[in-house]
């Protein structure tokens, strides 16, 4: 695997601001990204020209493993990494900010530029989404149901689709009609297994106390209620008062939108909770900020078709033939 990640990525040393997401949202527009890198700059200008060189080689960028929030920097030559500690250090005493370094495997295969503006608002829009990785405490990937519920499940077709299986192979028949009656056969006892399982996920929706619930069972719930339509009001307001800040909360509504396909009950409800979200953020975040969770909304209500025409769009127009109209798609400002 790491040989397969070296082939397919840039490798390179990466500089990060060691902050809050939340600090960064609130406080590190792209103007502000790039008075860091060349405070940076002056820095190592004070410290001679081999700081000064090494510093020329960093970019403003982040990692595609995600690791890094931004603002990061990140260098694909070959550098003295003790240099880059003693800058790192003076930048710290210089009351700049607070730095790690590390190695990556994974800087961005489109190499350091362009280092725009709609680049740096695509990678906080990015950092949210992944943000719930690190924020909404679920090591399950992707989000499931409760165990409890994927017990119960499989209880039921062990009664209901299991022993059918087991008469399908016992019939003296072969070929073509077998495997149609089977396929007939599978199909009622899989949705009489469906209704009473769903019979019982609503019931214990309904019947549980959110209260008495981990943050981390809670999502799985959620996950359970966006899927049904069912309770996800009780179930999505239990997780997000757990999660003080907005961007955890636009994250969470991320990884909840894939539980029902982009449609479905839950969608119309995620979607007045996210716009409440970007609003809440114009009093708080940067404008960059607020843009890059408009972002990750326009992206979430894209259908698939959608996304699959953007990228041919791209491809055939490139970034020359960009439109202001291309730029600004998104919810209405008001």
């Amino acid at each position: 695997m790491r040989q397969l990640l070296v082939e397919c990525s840039d490798p390179g040393l990466v500089v990060t601001l060691e902050e809050e997401f939340e600090h960064v949202l609130k406080n590190v527009d792209f103007e502000v990204a790039r008075g860091l890198q060349s405070q940076f700059a002056e820095l190592a200008h004070e410290l001679g020209r081999e700081f000064e060189e090494l510093w020329r080689g960093f970019h403003l960028e982040v990692t595609n493993d995600g690791n890094d929030f931004p603002p990061s920097f990140g260098n694909r030559d070959t550098v003295d990494e003790e240099k880059v500690k003693v800058l790192v250090a003076r930048a710290q005493e210089k009351g700049i900010g607070r730095f790690s370094i590390r190695d990556t495997l994974l800087l961005p295969q489109g190499g350091p530029t362009p280092e725009t503006r709609d680049q740096f608002i695509h990678d906080l829009a990015d950092a949210i989404r992944y943000s719930s990785w690190y924020e909404i405490q679920c090591d399950r990937r992707p989000l499931t149901f409760p165990e409890s519920m994927e017990r119960n499940r499989q209880q039921i077709m062990e009664e209901y689709v299991y022993p059918d299986l087991r008469r399908r192979a016992q019939e003296p028949m072969v070929g073509y009609k077998w495997v149609q009656e089977s396929i007939e056969r599978l199909r009622k006892s899989l949705e009489e297994a469906d209704t009473r399982s769903q019979a019982v996920m609503e019931y214990e929706l309904s019947r549980i106390d959110p209260a008495q619930v981990e943050l981390e069972d809670k999502v799985h719930w959620a996950v359970l209620a966006c899927s049904l339509g069912r309770e996800v009001e009780k179930w999505f307001t239990a997780c997000a008062k757990e999660l003080p800040h907005i961007y955890q909360r636009a994250a969470l509504i991320a990884e909840l939108w894939g539980s029902f396909r982009s449609v479905g009950r839950a969608r119309p409800f995620l979607q007045e909770r996210f716009k409440e979200l970007i609003e809440e953020s114009a009093a708080l975040y940067t404008d960059d900020a607020r843009q890059a969770m408009r972002q990750v909304y326009d992206e979430l209500c894209q259908s698939p078709w959608d996304r699959r025409s953007g990228l041919l769009d791209k491809k055939e127009e490139g970034p020359e033939n960009e439109t202001p109209d291309s730029k600004n798609a998104g919810i209405d400002d008001d």
